[in-house]
C-alpha cells in the first residue's frame, strides 16, 4: 500500500517554490500527497526551481501531450540508381566502392542518417523504347518486360543492385514500389508521358487491370527475393499534365478512383491485403485540387472502406495551406492518417550550405506538427544536376560523390527519431526557443529496445542556453550537431538533472538524445 505524507513548510523557502504551491506554503498548510518517502515531486520541482538560474529560459516536454506514431524517414532512388548502382571504383583514398559509401551515407546508421524507407520507381520502359520527349536522359526508367514480350528480372540491373544492397545493411523496414507512369504499352499514346492536345488521360480503362497484374507481379518477385516491399504506390501526382521531360500520366479524379477499385481487388484476390498497402493518392500539393482527389477515394464505398491513409507531397504548400488541409480532412473523414511521401525544395541552383537544410528542416517541422503527418519521405537522395534537390551531389563523369548539408541536417531527425516513437508536445514561454521550433519523439530503439527521447531544434540564430523540463524519466544526454562545419557531429554530453543547462550552438540543427 502506497503511504500518504504530509510536510510542513516553513516561511522561509517560499522563495524558492513554485507559484503554484507558494500560496499553501506560505499559509502554513499542509501539502498532502502519495509516495514512498517524504520526497514529492512538488518539493523536488522546488527545489530544482531554487537552484535554476531564472535568466536561463525552460523547454518543456508534455509526456501527456500525445500525437502520432512514427513510421520511419526514407527517400526515392529515382533518377540516379541505375548509373550510381554501377559505381565500384573506390570511395576517396579508401576501399569501399562508390556506390557502397553513398548507400551508407542514407541507409546504415552507424555511417550515415539510418533512413528505413526505399522508395523504387517501377518504370514503364521509356529508357528502352528510347520514345518520348525526355530532356534528361536519367529520368527515362527500365521495366521489366523484354523485347520477347515477357518479364525479364536482368533489366535495371544496377537500380536493382542498388536496392538490394541497401536492404542488406539491415535498417530498411518499408521498401515502397511507385510508378510515374503505366507501362509504355499499356498507354493510349504508346509513350510513358501524356501528349499535348491529346488525350486527356493516357490509360484506358481495358488496361486497368494489366497494368494492377504488371505492379504486382514485380512486387510480387522482389518480395520472393528477400525485398520488404509493403507499399505499392500507381499513381504520382495525378493533377499535373506531364506532357514531357519525365515519365508521368494525368489522372482526373474519377478516373483514379477507378484504376484504385482494380489496385485494390488485385491486392486481395492476391491475399496480400495484410503485407501490402496501395499508397494514394500522391497528390502533389496540399492545396490545389488535392481535395478533389481525396473526396473521389473517401467518398466511395468501396475506397473509402479500405484507404485509412492518405500520401501526398508538399510541394507548393505553406503553413496556411496545410492548416487548411488538415481541419478539413479531420472534420470530414476523422482519424485518416497523413504521410508526407515527397518533397525538395523546388529551386535552382546547387547549395551545399546550410540555407538548404534549415528550409528542409522547416518543412519537416510543419509536417510534422500541422499535419501530424506519420513518414516523411525525401525525394531523391542522389543528384547530378544544378538544383537544391539530392542529399547527396554527383558528378556522374568522375563518378564521385559529396553529401551536402541538407544530408546531414535530415540526420538530425531521421537517425533519432525511429519507427515506433511517438511525438510528444513541447512549449516555452521564451519567444527564443519558440522559434526553435523543437520537436520531440520517445519511445523505444528499434535496435537496441532502449527507451529514448530525442529533441530536435532548428537555430538559424546564435548560440543558446537552456532548461528542459518533462526529461525526469532520463539519467544522460548526448547532443549531435550539423551546421556549416560539422556533419551531424556529437559535441555534448553529460547527465541529466533538474538544472542540468543544455547548450546549443549557433546557426545549426541539432538533436538532443536522451536515454
Amino acid at each position: 500500500m502506497r503511504k500518504r505524507w504530509s510536510v510542513k513548510l516553513a516561511t522561509g523557502i517560499c522563495l524558492g517554490l513554485t507559484a503554484g504551491l507558494m500560496l499553501s506554503a506560505c499559509a502554513g498548510e499542509e501539502v498532502v500527497g502519495t509516495g514512498e518517502s517524504p520526497a514529492t515531486e512538488e518539493v523536488m520541482s522546488s527545489e530544482i526551481t531554487a537552484t535554476r538560474d531564472s535568466s536561463i529560459p525552460v523547454l518543456a516536454v508534455n509526456g501527456s501531450e500525445t500525437y502520432q506514431t512514427w513510421r520511419g524517414f526514407g527517400t526515392s532512388s529515382c533518377w540516379w540508381s541505375q548509373y550510381v548502382g554501377s559505381w565500384d571504383k573506390p570511395y576517396g583514398d579508401g576501399t569501399v566502392p562508390v556506390r557502397e559509401q553513398i548507400a551508407k551515407w542514407l541507409y546504415s546508421r552507424d555511417e550515415g542518417i539510418g533512413l528505413t524507407i526505399y522508395r523504387y520507381n517501377v518504370g514503364a520502359g521509356s529508357a528502352d523504347s528510347q520514345k518520348g520527349t525526355f530532356w534528361d536522359n536519367n529520368r527515362r526508367a527500365h521495366s521489366f518486360i523484354g523485347v520477347d514480350g515477357e518479364y525479364n528480372w536482368n533489366k535495371d540491373k544496377n537500380a536493382v543492385w542498388f536496392m538490394k544492397y541497401c536492404v542488406d545493411l539491415g535498417g530498411i523496414k518499408d521498401v515502397v514500389f511507385f510508378c510515374n507512369s503505366p507501362l509504355e504499352k499499356l498507354t493510349r499514346n504508346g509513350l510513358a508521358h501524356m501528349t499535348e492536345g491529346g488525350e486527356n488521360d493516357n490509360l484506358a480503362p481495358e488496361n486497368y487491370e494489366a497494368f494492377a497484374d504488371y505492379v504486382f507481379d514485380v512486387a510480387e518477385h522482389f518480395r520472393a527475393e528477400g525485398i520488404p516491399v509493403t507499399d505499392i504506390s500507381p499513381i504520382n501526382e495525378p493533377q499535373w499534365d506531364w506532357f514531357n521531360g519525365q515519365e508521368g500520366c494525368h489522372y482526373e479524379p474519377a478516373q483514379m478512383a477507378e484504376v484504385l477499385k482494380v489496385f485494390v481487388e488485385e491486392v486481395d484476390e492476391r491475399g496480400l491485403g495484410d503485407e501490402l498497402r496501395i499508397s494514394t493518392p500522391e497528390s502533389g500539393e496540399w492545396g490545389g485540387r488535392t481535395r478533389e482527389y481525396v473526396k473521389a477515394i473517401l467518398d466511395d464505398e468501396e475506397l473509402g472502406a479500405y484507404f485509412k491513409t492518405l500520401d501526398i507531397h508538399s510541394y507548393w504548400s505553406n503553413a496556411e495551406a496545410k492548416t487548411k488541409f488538415k481541419s478539413w480532412v479531420d472534420d470530414k473523414y476523422p482519424g485518416t492518417e497523413l504521410i508526407m511521401s515527397e518533397w525538395c525544395e523546388m529551386v535552382n541552383g546547387k547549395d551545399y550550405t546550410m540555407d538548404s537544410a534549415y528550409n528542409m528542416a522547416d518543412v519537416i517541422w510543419e509536417d510534422m506538427t500541422i499535419l501530424d503527418v506519420t513518414s516523411w519521405q525525401y525525394w531523391v537522395g542522389v543528384a547530378d544536376g544544378d538544383y537544391r534537390d539530392g542529399l547527396i551531389y554527383v558528378n556522374k563523369d568522375k563518378k564521385a560523390a559529396r553529401p551536402n548539408r541538407r544530408l546531414w541536417g535530415y540526420g538530425n531527425y531521421t537517425k533519432f527519431i525511429r519507427p515506433g516513437y511517438v511525438r510528444l508536445g513541447t512549449s516555452s514561454e521564451s519567444k527564443e526557443l519558440t522559434a526553435l521550433r523543437a520537436v520531440a519523439f520517445t519511445g523505444e530503439d528499434d535496435l537496441d529496445g532502449k527507451q529514448r527521447m530525442a529533441v530536435v531544434l532548428i537555430n538559424r540564430g546564435e548560440a543558446r542556453q537552456f532548461y528542459l523540463d518533462g526529461v525526469d524519466a532520463y539519467t544522460s544526454y548526448k547532443i549531435y550537431t550539423t551546421s556549416e562545419e560539422r556533419d551531424l557531429e556529437e559535441t555534448a554530453s553529460g547527465s541529466v538533472a533538474g538544472d542540468t543547462v543544455f547548450s546549443i550552438e549557433g546557426e545549426s540543427i541539432v538533436t538532443i538524445v536522451l536515454e
